[in-house]
């Protein structure tokens, strides 16, 4: 379970929340925060320090919510680089450097290659290298997104 929470801070922004007035853009940035929290326990916690450390006056809960995590729901907040790489990099299906990661992820996670790329890659950290290698890949990758995304103007 996952609780959002929305807090102003400070007694003039509670009091103007109470009276249904707005806040103004500075104290939305300075007065408005929203916390996410992993556990009830957690989210109790919080509001037990922020009570003792400002006094219950000087801050409102204005809104507070649970969303209930699935796995499903998990997984479709983590970012494949590997799904974007292959959309967006250019002749991804003809490039040295994917067959490198492929390469060096196979090592690195103590699956087999052959005798070939394994001299190939002797005395190499494998981590870092493949780190370099798949860092180049996802930059080129964002640069053509962004490239097709918002085409410079040529006036």
């Amino acid at each position: 379970m996952k609780y959002l929470a929305e807090i102003i801070f400070g007694k003039e922004q509670v009091r103007k929340f109470h009276k249904n007035q707005p806040l103004n853009d500075f104290e939305k940035i300075i007065n408005l925060k929203k916390y996410n929290f992993e556990s009830r326990e957690e989210r109790n916690a919080f509001y037990k320090g922020i009570g003792e450390a400002m006094g219950w006056l000087d801050f409102e809960i204005i809104k507070e919510f649970e969303e209930k995590i699935t796995e499903e729901k998990e997984d479709e907040d983590k970012f494949d680089y590997w799904l974007f790489i292959e959309k967006y990099y250019p002749n991804y299906s003809h490039c040295d450097s994917v067959l490198l990661s492929d390469i060096l992820t196979r090592k690195l996670v103590g699956e087999e290659i052959c005798e070939q790329d394994e001299e190939y890659i002797k005395n190499w950290n494998i981590r870092n290298e493949l780190f370099e290698v798949d860092k180049e890949l996802l930059c080129k990758a964002f640069e053509n997104y962004f490239n097709t995304a918002y085409p410079e103007n040529f006036s």
